[in-house]
């Protein structure tokens, strides 16, 4: 698992998946226990980790890893760090 990825691990702990379980592998027809009742804790879930809010049309998108990473993006959320900041802690 890329330990850098904060949702692929937020999905993978939450779904009780194998860690080295593949972003595209991640979609509500792929796993078998994302309900109705495991979305909506889900998206408590997905809101309180990375501090924003769905709306009912966003919510309805959020089917996989893909969707869910794309609507973060909208938010303003980045999954990559600046290498940069590393090369700043060096000197």
């Amino acid at each position: 698992m890329n330990n850098n990825d904060p949702l692929l691990h937020l999905l993978t702990d939450f779904f009780n998946l194998p860690p080295d379980t593949r972003p595209q592998e991640i979609s509500q027809q792929a796993v078998a226990s994302w309900d109705s009742l495991a979305m909506v804790q889900l998206i408590a879930d997905l809101q309180g980790t990375f501090s924003v809010e769905f709306d009912l049309e966003e919510i309805q998108a959020l089917r996989s890893y893909d969707e869910i990473r794309c609507a973060l993006s909208r938010k303003g959320i980045s999954f990559f760090r600046d290498t940069r900041d590393d090369q700043l802690d060096r000197r």
